[in-house]
């Protein structure tokens, strides 16, 4: 398998990133997406390098510092695509046909995934509206 991504595309803000952190970009989110990526045949990447992100990017934001994104856990990515409107069915389609993200919620030029564990244990969708709030829409599987 031939990899189109750079880990440097899922850094916010040039920070440092910690190896143990690039070991889980590549292996929870890089490596399930380039089977996706493949598949769907246009562009996809990680939307405003939204990857990792410190803590302290997180509270100089006024945000609690505990986001996926810190990578505490498996971490996050909110994924785009090329044409994103006109592409997001399938995308999102691939994104739980071919992963193993437990959260996906839908927003308006993206798709956050990620790895928390959901409250009854199954991969649930979300929408998210004007005020970022997710709604479940369904569980998967």
């Amino acid at each position: 398998m031939k990899l189109d991504f750079n880990i440097s595309e899922f850094v916010i803000s040039g920070f440092f990133l910690p190896s143990y952190i690039a070991d889980k970009i590549l292996h929870y989110h890089i490596l399930p997406m380039q089977k996706v990526r493949d598949i769907i045949d246009i562009p996809i990447f990680a939307s405003q390098r939204s990857g990792y992100r410190p803590v302290s990017w997180e509270l100089k934001r006024g945000r609690k510092g505990n986001s996926q994104h810190t990578f505490k856990g498996k971490g996050a990515v909110d994924w785009t695509c090329k044409n994103f409107v006109e592409n997001q069915y399938e995308f999102l389609k691939l994104i739980i046909e071919y992963t193993d993200y437990k959260r996906i919620a839908v927003y308006k030029s993206f798709i956050h995934c990620d790895y928390k564990e959901t409250k009854n244990g199954k991969r649930q969708l979300y929408k998210s509206g004007a005020d970022s709030k997710w709604v479940l829409i369904k569980n998967i599987n």
